[in-house]
């Protein structure tokens, strides 16, 4: 049986080089590769921790390249047929053969993922994850590809199934048939330069945008179904959904779950929080749970300036959001291009937090957000058109993405079972950017409208971490819930007793 990710997950982003780090967090998932060994997965399986065997569709990398002339042939190609080096891989790094971008379409280029499929679920583990999922759907999107002779002819395949009459319109063609869309864009773009500065303008790109897209997470798929082959039994499947962008929705309805890198913007301190909250909220609003972790750049931020606490603050925001966050274990931080660099977060400082959730899983499973940060009734089911995402979007951006606030530094998240059961989360944000510390808050009084729950309540108790839980009052003031959390430290949870 596939097993989901449980709102009390504590996820592991990559194994521990410290086999004790798992028990002193409480680890339910290694996320993402280093399984090949089937006595590694067992091992882990009797710690009760599941495993995912993982690899990348970015490309096939130097060695490879350099080594196999069938790959090298098997790269995502410019307008001008130029190879599209990965821009934040180091250049050079064997035999100074650049990384090149592999091509999800070209046959030899899928080869050689099905060869990494088999060696990454070698071990026995419980999913596969896919790395850089949107592969070469990415050069696409931002670096002027991919015009190779395989995805133009399926780019020609792609049109002549739609064959809408706004579509042959805008290619000035009576039909699709040996229709070649890298000689219709050098008419207007002859070279990589002049496409990227006009890309927005050139016709047929949103339709060639979908194609991408939809090849990329028809590969996605394709993997799943040989990973699940390879075990002999149905496994998880997840990938690096960078949510909130949309492009990244396509591939959302064929995972179990996501395991994703999240813009934190760590520069901005507790301000900067918006574009994981909207991730968060995407996440449940499409019915994928997520585990998360900050960006490279805000892990280069935190390890730069000493910002453990800013951590601790993500880490409740995620979970308090319904998400999680995966353990600051050993997480890259290196600038674009440069030599790897780490940040590894303290056992003794984050894993009591974890040990919180643990504690308190009750009070995280099976929840759901209510109030301004529900997910919307009518989105569609799947994404691989613009039109589609537009409408996710649109639909997002008509209600608020904000949390409800408490004072001046708190933000609020209420949440509610489908028997009823109520818990609110309140989060502190009064993270001051000098000191690095977050400040306790004194009284902090919570109004929330009755409405959201449709009933009263008789008392409630807050729980947060490493503090004794403390009864409080609920008092019912102009058809609002109102009660005071007496002494905020990051996070706390509140639960509620009902009126019979």
């Amino acid at each position: 049986m596939i097993r989901t990710l449980a709102n009390d997950d504590v996820v592991f982003v990559c194994p521990s080089a410290d086999p004790s780090a798992y028990a002193k967090y409480g680890a339910s998932l290694v996320a993402a590769g280093g399984v090949h060994s089937s006595d590694y997965v067992n091992k882990l399986r009797r710690q009760g921790i599941r495993t995912t065997g993982t690899m990348w569709c970015l490309t096939a990398g130097s060695h490879d390249l350099h080594t196999h002339p069938d790959l090298v042939e098997a790269t995502a190609r410019d307008i001008e047929g130029r190879p599209i080096a990965v821009p934040w891989l180091a250049r050079g790094s064997f035999q100074e053969t650049p990384d090149y971008f592999g091509c999800v379409n070209h046959p030899a280029f899928r080869a050689h993922l099905r060869r990494k499929v088999c060696d990454a679920m070698a071990g026995g583990p419980d999913g596969l994850h896919v790395d850089e999922h949107l592969g070469s759907a990415y050069t696409a999107l931002h670096l002027g590809g991919c015009y190779c002779d395989w995805c133009m002819q399926g780019f020609a395949n792609y049109l002549k199934k739609k064959a809408a009459p706004e579509l042959l319109s805008l290619a000035k063609t009576p039909s699709f048939d040996n229709f070649d869309y890298c000689a219709f864009v050098k008419n207007i773009a002859s070279t990589r330069e002049k496409y990227l500065a006009l890309q927005e303008s050139v016709p047929l790109r949103a339709a060639f945008i979908d194609f991408q897209l939809g090849c990329a997470s028809d590969n996605v798929v394709s993997l799943g179904k040989l990973a699940a082959d390879v075990a002999g039994a149905a496994v998880s499947l997840s990938a690096n959904v960078c949510l909130p962008g949309l492009e990244h929705t396509v591939v959302l309805p064929h995972l179990t779950y996501c395991a994703s890198e999240v813009a934190h913007n760590a520069a901005e301190g507790a301000s900067g929080l918006a574009d994981a909250v909207l991730a968060y909220r995407m996440a449940e609003t499409l019915g994928r749970p997520m585990a998360s972790t900050a960006t490279a750049q805000d892990w280069a931020f935190v390890k730069e300036n000493g910002a453990e606490q800013l951590v601790r603050l993500w880490i409740a925001l995620s979970y308090a959001c319904g998400q999680r966050f995966m353990v600051p274990n050993r997480m890259l931080c290196s600038g674009k291009g440069g030599a790897p660099q780490w940040y590894c977060g303290s056992p003794s400082f984050f894993a009591p937090l974890y040990g919180f959730v643990k504690e308190h899983g009750r009070l995280l499973n099976d929840f759901k957000a209510v109030g301004p940060l529900a997910a919307p009734a009518k989105i569609p089911t799947s994404f691989e058109t613009f039109e589609k995402r537009k409408v996710l979007a649109e639909t997002l951006n008509a209600l608020p993405n904000s949390p409800i606030t408490a004072g001046k530094d708190a933000w609020v998240f209420p949440r509610v079972k489908n028997d009823g059961s109520v818990v609110v989360h309140v989060v502190n944000l009064a993270y001051n950017a000098t000191t690095k510390r977050i400040s306790p808050q004194k009284n902090v009084e919570i109004r929330m409208a009755n409405a959201l729950f449709k009933r009263n309540f008789s008392g409630a108790t807050a729980f947060g971490c490493e503090v004794e839980p403390v009864k409080l009052t609920v008092r019912n003031e102009g058809g609002d819930c109102c009660f005071t959390v007496p002494e905020l430290g990051l996070w706390s949870i509140v639960t509620f007793e009902y009126w019979a």
